[in-house]
C-alpha cells in the first residue's frame, strides 16, 4: 500500500513568503496548517492550497508543543515538517516517497537544509512516521524523539521570513527562560551561547559556552561547542586560546572537517597545508551539524562577470602543454582558453544550453587532451567527472589553494595526489602564485599562501 504523506506547518503572518513554500509541497497528499494568530493574508493564501487550516492553538513560546499540535491534525502515514520560509527543491516529494517505500521499518529521514544565497547547509530529520513514538521536544531548536539514520536525498532551501522582524528576540527569550528554569540543561545552554554568537556578542557567547562545557556530556554537541568557543576567541584576537579550543574539538572527533578547516585558517603556511590535508580525509562521522557547501546552480555563475586578464599566464601555459593536440575544454567558463590552442573544442557548464548538472551527462567524445580549469573545486562529484574521461587520455586541470563561496573544496599538492591517486597518474604540477600588485597568477612570483596548481597527467 502506498504511504500517505502529510505536510505539517505552524505559521503566523507569513503572507509575504507562504505561497512559494506551499507551491513546493503541493503534491503531498495532505497539507495541515496551524495558524497561531495571523493578522495579514496568511490564511487567505493558505486556503488556495488546503482546507485543513486550524486556528485553535494559542502560541505559548514553545515550538515543540506547537509542532506536536500540528502533528495531531495530520492523517498521513508520514509527515514532513516545513517552515514558511523554506521551500522544497524540485523532485523532493518523489525522493520522499521513494525512500519511504525502500525503508518500511524506518521512523525518520534526514533532509539537507541549504541556506538561500549562501553555501551553508546541514541535515535535519524533518520527514518522520506519524506514530506515538515520534514527537517533537524542546521549546526552541526543537528536535525529534527518535534520531534519523538515513538520508532522504532531498534538499530544502531556507531563507529569512520578514515576520521574524516582528519578534527578533523570540528564540533568545525562550532560551533564557529555559535556562533560568533549568540552569543545568546542556542543550539550552549550548543554543543560548549560539544565539549570542549570531549577534556577535563574543564575550557573552563565551560565557555561556563555558557554562555549557561544565555540564556537557554528548560528544557531537560538545565538539561543536569547542569550535564555537574557538571562533569567539579568534574574534577576540586571542589566537593561541582559539587554537587550543579548536584542538579540543578535534580531539573529541578527528573527523570534524569544519574544525580542521578552521584550524587551517588560524595556522601559518606549513601547518595550514597539513590541516587542509587532514580535513580532506575527514568524513564528518558523528558531527552534530555537517555544514557542508553544496554545488552552486548555473544562475550563481551567470551573475558573475570576471573579465580581468589575471589568468592569462596560466592559459598561455596550458596552450604550451597542449600544443597542436586536439582538446576538449570541460566547463569552459568564458572560453578564455580558446585563443591559446590550435584545435579547440569545449562546452560551458553554466551558460545555456548547458548548466552545472549537464557536466555529468554531456558526451565528452574522443580527444587527445581533456582540460578542466576552475571546475573540480566547484563540483561535489568531481570523481564522477574524471571517470568519464577515457583511460589513457591526457588531462590538464587547475585547482586552487584558497576558499571562497562557490568552492566546495580547496587543494594543496598533497591533496591533489591523494584525492586523484586512483584516476590520474600525475606527470607535472606547476604552482602559480598570486601577485597582489599586478593581480595576476605567475610562476615567477615568490611563493604565497594563495596559489593555483596547474596539473598534467594521464587517466588510468
Amino acid at each position: 500500500m502506498v504511504a500517505k504523506l502529510s505536510v505539517a506547518m505552524i505559521v503566523k503572518n507569513e503572507a509575504a513568503i507562504l505561497e512559494k513554500c506551499l507551491a513546493s509541497v503541493r503534491s503531498a497528499d495532505e497539507i495541515v496548517i496551524v495558524d497561531t494568530g495571523s493578522t495579514d493574508k496568511t490564511i487567505e493564501i493558505a486556503q488556495r492550497f488546503t482546507d485543513k487550516i486550524f486556528t485553535d492553538y494559542v502560541w505559548a513560546d514553545h515550538f515543540a508543543n506547537a509542532r506536536n499540535h500540528a502533528i495531531s491534525k495530520c492523517t498521513g502515514d508520514w509527515i514532513l515538517s516545513i517552515d514558511a520560509d523554506d521551500w522544497l527543491d524540485e523532485g523532493g516529494m518523489e525522493k520522499f516517497r521513494k525512500i519511504i517505500a525502500e525503508n518500511p521499518q524506518a521512523y525518520c529521514f534526514n533532509i539537507t537544509f541549504a541556506q538561500y544565497q549562501s553555501t551553508s547547509s546541514h541535515k535535519i530529520p524533518y520527514l518522520y512516521r506519524n506514530c506515538k513514538e515520534v514527537f517533537w521536544k524542546g521549546a526552541a531548536h526543537n528536535y525529534l524523539s527518535i534520531p534519523a539514520q538515513i538520508d532522504s536525498g532531498a534538499i530544502i532551501r531556507y531563507g529569512y521570513s520578514p515576520a521574524h522582524k516582528n519578534d527578533p528576540d523570540r528564540t533568545l527569550r525562550i532560551l533564557k527562560r529555559e535556562v533560568n528554569a533549568h540552569p543545568e540543561k546542556p542543550r539550552e545552554l549550548y543554543y543560548l551561547s549560539r544565539e549570542y554568537r549570531y549577534r556577535k556578542e563574543w564575550i557573552t557567547s563565551l560565557y555561556w559556552i563555558l557554562r555549557y562545557l561544565k555540564v556537557a556530556y554528548w560528544h557531537p554537541e560538545k565538539a561543536d561547542a569547542y569550535l564555537m568557543k574557538a571562533r569567539c576567541l579568534w574574534e577576540l584576537q586571542r589566537g593561541d586560546e582559539a587554537r587550543d579550543a579548536c584542538l579540543q574539538a578535534i580531539k573529541i572527533n578527528t573527523n570534524f572537517r569544519e574544525a580542521l578547516l578552521f584550524m587551517a585558517g588560524m595556522s601559518g603556511p606549513i601547518n595550514r597545508e597539513k590541516w587542509l590535508f587532514l580535513a580532506e580525509l575527514a568524513n564528518n562521522t558523528q558531527v552534530l551539524f555537517v555544514r557542508e557547501k553544496l554545488e552552486q546552480p548555473a544562475s550563481y555563475y551567470e551573475k558573475m562577470n570576471d573579465t580581468e586578464p589575471r589568468y592569462d599566464f596560466l592559459y598561455q601555459k596550458v596552450g604550451e602543454l597542449i600544443g597542436s593536440k586536439s582538446m576538449l575544454d570541460i566547463g569552459c567558463g568564458q572560453g578564455a582558453l580558446k585563443p591559446h590552442v590550435r584545435k579547440y573544442a569545449g562546452f560551458d557548464m553554466v551558460k545555456n544550453p548547458y548548466c552545472v548538472a549537464d557536466i555529468y551527462t554531456h558526451d565528452y567524445g574522443d580527444y587527445d587532451v581533456y582540460v578542466l580549469l576552475e571546475v573540480l573545486e566547484h563540483l561535489k562529484k568531481d570523481i564522477d567527472i574524471l571517470k568519464k574521461i577515457p583511460v589513457g587520455k591526457e588531462i590538464v586541470f587547475s585547482v586552487p589553494s584558497f576558499d571562497c563561496p562557490p568552492h566546495v573544496r580547496v587543494f594543496t599538492e598533497d591533496i591533489v595526489r591523494w584525492r586523484y591517486r586512483d584516476l590520474i597518474k600525475l606527470d607535472e604540477i606547476i604552482r602559480f602564485n598570486f601577485n597582489p600588485k599586478t593581480r595576476k597568477w605567475r610562476t615567477d612570483h615568490p611563493a604565497t599562501p594563495t596559489y593555483i596548481l596547474l596539473c598534467r597527467g594521464w587517466r588510468v
